[in-house]
């Protein structure tokens, strides 16, 4: 999700990251939510110190670390691995960054060779092990390839290495690539020469996020590093709508700090690199907004996007990832070992907050589970933001903090595990499977995939103003696959998860079936993964630019007297006001699931298989690690029970019929980890 939204995947991120009620919430709470808006880092989380907010959105700073560990009674801390990165994006479609008279690569164009050469430099001259170190203060892990940690088994980057496609921080390597590909020294100014068009290179537009000091600091490093090496750059320093039209709309500029925040399926190397999302100025957003048009790289982003097995994703994905480092699209350069912070309460103590695996704390289980029970009854969370929300659009906002609003209204029908990311939790749905169909009939393949979920019942819509409240039905899910997916690229933000989609088909109020072109090992995350909106009142706008267009927090289309967002979505949180520039206000929906699953037991099915509390006693400790002992090398077809040499189905955590080192692992891996 790039601080601009996800990629398809992460969709995975925003939407399966969904649905726990907890006691506390079934428990009749009337809680009201304030999103506080804050416009830096540090601003927001000076905010946090004296109290005027509850918790953070943003990872901190190593000087808030070191300052706040020593605040325990006052500041808590979780941390976690990102699951996200930040990069050196790359307009690969303008000299002399890209090529800007072929989209694809042209072997036989001198342009097209020089630019990659050119991208190749800029590479070697930034240097990703410093910024780690000295930027991020050791809290981040460097990267080359844009896959974040939790990806690994989709790298080679002992054969990357081997070929010469990674780049390290080398400026004699830098230089050598410039001169060599004609960008060589003008005794007189000093500045490369343009081999293409003569004279001195134009200067390199630099776009630099400033509100991000992490990235402008990265950004800075590198423009002092192209500056030093003859190349005049452009640094334009500036907050992210103007980034968003001069990079995304435009495709004005050369570089660009973004980043993006990404799912446990590694189709970004399709969603955000392949020409497929490059949709150009004409259309306007890509995801694929660098313009990496590569016909080689294509066949392989197309095999990790639709792999038959896990298997064939990880061979297609180690082959895109060579040619990305090949002709170096991107710059990758960290992902954080991040860490957020919340207030300690003394007196009435936070429940519930929950330390969602490559994400952090502030998720959706949190804002069910967390709340300060203070006098009056007063259980408001003010979760701060740093950037102000842009356009509370469900289906076109490409805005992290939009989405971040917007994903505790809008439910999906399947979730992921926050403890171990899988996706084995259901929202809207109560069961799902996949099969195969033959979509030749509908230029597809034989066999492609389909997905089957059964419907949980007792969902309403919202409506905040207490009138009678439809249904949640099949219908819906219809409706919603087939507007956002002709809404169209540029229009719909995840465009990318519903571009094989083909069709649906409803069985029954509680049945339905998401049709697939092609055969995916992704399909049934991204049938999954879809948020899910109300026919009521999207069914009035667009498809097309009206969707872009619509603002549905202050209209009120059906003129039934209720504003649109306040009766779509859900979720456990409802539309209350916006104010720009201060703070969202959402209220619990009191109706939230008639349904006695959503329970705070859940919460612990979840840690058990998640994070390995045999026991569920919400804690895992040297007696889980004595069940395990006791079980391991257990089958089903030995003796049941929880004594020694005894198969101890509540120890065989992934289901397999074996208790063996893939559970002892999980266990291992969280040990000393609570529920909360």
């Amino acid at each position: 999700m790039k601080e601009k939204t996800f990629a398809l995947s992460v969709i995975l991120v925003a939407f399966m990251t969904f649905g726990l009620v907890s006691a506390v919430f079934a428990a009749a709470q009337t809680p009201d939510m304030q999103i506080h808006i804050y416009l830096d880092p540090d601003t927001e989380n000076s905010a946090l110190q004296a109290g005027t907010i509850d918790l953070n959105d943003w990872p901190l700073t190593k000087d808030w670390i070191d300052s706040w560990a020593l605040m325990p009674t006052t500041i808590n801390l979780r941390d976690y691995v990102e699951m996200g990165m930040m990069e050196v994006d790359i307009n690969n479609q303008a000299w002399p960054t890209g090529d800007s008279g072929s989209k694809f690569y042209n072997p036989a164009r001198p342009e097209s060779v020089k630019a990659v050469e050119f991208r190749k430099a800029v590479a070697c001259l930034l240097d990703r092990d410093k910024i780690v170190t000295d930027v991020l203060k050791g809290m981040g892990f460097r990267m080359d390839v844009p896959l974040p940690p939790f990806q690994s088994a989709y790298m080679d980057m002992v054969n990357y290495s081997l070929s010469g496609y990674v780049y390290n921080y080398d400026k004699t390597r830098a230089e050598t690539i410039l001169d060599a590909a004609g960008f060589t020294i003008n005794p007189l100014s000093g500045i490369r020469i343009d081999p293409v068009k003569g004279g001195d290179l134009q200067p390199v537009k630099f776009y630099i996020r400033q509100d991000d000091p992490n990235r402008r600091a990265a950004g800075e490093m590198l423009v002092a590093e192209l500056l030093a090496e003859g190349i005049p750059v452009n640094a334009i320093i500036t907050e992210k709508t103007v980034c968003y039209k001069n990079v995304m709309v435009l495709y004005d500029y050369n570089l660009y700090t973004g980043g993006w925040s990404l799912s446990t399926i590694p189709d970004q190397y399709h969603d955000l690199y392949a020409s497929f999302t490059y949709y150009g100025p004409s259309i306007g957003w890509s995801q694929n907004y660098p313009g990496f048009c590569n016909n080689e790289f294509d066949t392989w982003a197309l095999k990790v996007k639709y792999p038959d097995t896990i298997p064939d994703a990880i061979t297609a994905a180690k082959s895109a990832g060579y040619l990305f480092l090949k002709y170096c699209a991107i710059v990758p350069m960290y992902c954080s070992k991040a860490v957020k912070a919340y207030r300690t309460y003394s007196t009435y103590g936070w429940a519930g907050l929950i330390n969602n695996a490559g994400y952090g704390i502030d998720n959706y289980w949190t804002f069910l589970n967390m709340y300060q029970v203070g006098t009056g009854g007063d259980s408001r969370i003010d979760w701060g933001f740093k950037s102000d929300i842009e356009q509370l659009n469900q289906v076109s906002s490409e805005w992290l903090w939009d989405q971040n609003v917007l994903g505790l209204i809008y439910e999906s029908l399947i979730g992921t595990n926050p403890f171990n990311l899988a996706p084995s939790e259901f929202f809207l749905a109560s069961a799902g499977t996949t099969g195969t169909w033959d979509a030749t009939g509908v230029g597809g393949t034989n066999p492609a995939t389909f997905a089957n979920f059964t419907l949980r019942s007792g969902v309403l819509w919202h409506n905040s103003t207490g009138n009678p409240r439809r249904t949640f039905v099949a219908s819906d899910v219809q409706f919603s696959f087939d507007y956002q997916k002709a809404c169209g690229p540029g229009i719909a933000w995840n465009y990318p998860s519903l571009a094989s989609y083909d069709h649906c088909v409803v069985y029954d109020n509680t049945h339905v079936a998401i049709f697939y072109k092609q055969k995916s090992a992704w399909a049934y995350q991204w049938a999954g993964g879809l948020p899910i909106i109300n026919p009521d009142t999207w069914s009035l706008v667009g498809p097309g630019m009206a969707t872009k267009n619509y603002n549905p927090q202050t209209t009120d289309l059906n003129l039934d007297g209720v504003i649109d967002l306040k009766e779509d979505g859900t979720g456990a949180w409802m539309f209350d006001t916006y104010n720009q520039g201060n703070w969202v206000t959402l209220k619990a929906d009191p109706s939230y699931y008639l349904s006695s699953v959503f329970v705070a037991s859940r919460l612990a099915d979840m840690f058990h298989i998640g994070a390995g509390d045999v026991n569920r006693d919400g804690s895992v400790n040297i007696l889980d690690l004595s069940y395990m002992a006791r079980s391991l090398g257990r089958t089903t077809g030995d003796t049941h029970g929880q004594g020694w040499y005894q198969y101890n189905v509540d120890c065989d955590l992934n289901g397999d019929g074996t208790v063996n080192y893939l559970d002892l692992g999980v266990t291992s891996a969280n040990y000393g980890k609570t529920a909360g």
